[in-house]
């Protein structure tokens, strides 16, 4: 019911068009000068699926979120803070910032037949991926004309098939790279979850805890910087009065980022929600999944050598990331339009729920007589991403949360017959 009929147009990509076919990597079958085939693999006539990942192929998504981490403090190159924190605050060897952001992802035509070899009984496999790219600015204060970037990366999204040996079912696996030394390859080990309605969320805990205790049975108590209400402690901001008057930064957001997620998401309407989860970490039953930082944050790795001259400054222990790829139904007010010339077209928003909403926005390249509100349906892209930042001597939670929408649906000219 009044949904876009070409919302995505998914541009078929024929295998080798991106350079993955006739090279060493994947041959075409073809007859040798004595007459015998050669050991390439017999080219194919669509490229491999991609999974739930064909809702992203080709598609922008922008939006607001949150951002947490607690960043070592070096006693050489202190943080000036405004106000001295209260006496006893100790230790001093990190600080917690808070950000809320802005954002923007954006994912790239797939890439079409990427193929592993198999070793004897295990036949050859053919992955397919997208390209994407996100990048995260500060949205603290909107008045900057070039708010600083806080995160950038770049990287693949791929959809691996089923395997024998090892004995894996079919999985997506996000393999991205970090500006400040980190490479990451997180898989799924579960498949995709579709189910009707909003997402629904778990409580994200950023409560630091000793390295290999994510339990917590060590008992390590809350910071000082973890009450929102504290205006002298070691945190980016540290009078979050504004903040907490506006209701933009709560201490319900500190005890859980999530938070953030399932307040975007009062007063919409959900047809459904896909939930996927990646980890850089395997089960034990399964494998795939690590992380790699540049010697200035891994240390010796543990982190269990106190100040000794090895520790990591920062090592990138794990990261565990759950999306929720939903389907969401809107009304929006066309107006008045008559294309220029052929191929112009006309951007139309929905109207934002609240300050800070991620809003998506749709195109047209017809003629529209006169005003019409119609409905519409577009896919929001939502994530709860968590990075164990290991050192001295604790595991520290790095929570990033972001709502995203869907930008420039194409709506079809069957919209107006609503």
């Amino acid at each position: 019911m009044g949904r876009p009929v070409d919302s995505h147009t998914h541009n078929k990509v024929q295998p080798r068009t991106l350079g993955y076919g006739q090279t060493v990597l994947q041959p075409e079958t073809g007859t040798t000068a004595g007459g015998s085939g050669t050991d390439g693999q017999t080219k194919t006539e669509a490229p491999p699926p991609l999974g739930i990942l064909a809702r992203l192929e080709s598609r922008t998504f922008v939006g607001v979120g949150f951002n947490t981490i607690f960043r070592p403090h070096s006693s050489e190159t202190r943080t000036r803070l405004h106000n001295t924190p209260t006496p006893g605050q100790i230790p001093d060897d990190n600080i917690l910032q808070l950000n809320l952001t802005e954002e923007t992802m954006t994912f790239a035509e797939q890439l079409g037949d990427v193929p592993n070899r198999g070793l004897f009984t295990q036949a050859d496999i053919n992955l397919n991926g997208i390209p994407y790219t996100q990048k995260i600015t500060d949205a603290m204060d909107k008045k900057m004309e070039k708010p600083p970037t806080l995160h950038y990366e770049n990287g693949l999204w791929m959809h691996v098939p089923e395997s024998t040996t090892p004995a894996l079912p079919a999985s997506l696996a996000r393999m991205g790279s970090i500006p400040h030394g980190t490479t990451i390859n997180a898989q799924s080990f579960s498949a995709p979850v579709t189910s009707r309605g909003a997402p629904q969320f778990e409580k994200l805990s950023i409560q630091p805890f000793l390295i290999g205790d994510p339990e917590n049975k060590g008992k390590v108590k809350p910071f000082p910087s973890q009450t929102a209400s504290n205006k002298a402690t070691f945190r980016l901001p540290q009078d979050l009065t504004p903040s907490t008057q506006a209701e933009t930064i709560t201490q319900e957001m500190l005890d859980s980022p999530n938070v953030v997620l399932a307040n975007a998401n009062k007063g919409k309407d959900f047809v459904n929600t896909t939930t996927y989860t990646v980890s850089t970490a395997a089960p034990k039953s399964k494998f795939g999944g690590a992380t790699a930082n540049i010697g200035f944050l891994v240390g010796d790795g543990d982190g269990s050598r106190g100040d000794g001259p090895s520790r990591p400054n920062a090592n990138a222990a794990q990261v565990t990331a759950t999306y929720w790829l939903s389907t969401v139904r809107t009304k929006i007010r066309l107006e008045p339009f008559t294309p220029p010339e052929k191929g112009a077209t006309r951007t139309f928003s929905a109207v934002p729920l609240r300050p800070n909403d991620a809003v998506p926005t749709f195109t047209v390249d017809f003629e529209i007589p006169a005003a019409k509100t119609v409905t519409v349906e577009y896919t929001q892209l939502q994530y709860s991403q968590n990075v164990l930042l290991d050192f001295a001597k604790l595991s520290w939670p790095h929570a990033t949360v972001a709502t995203l929408a869907q930008q420039d649906v194409k709506l079809d000219p069957s919209i107006l017959q609503q």
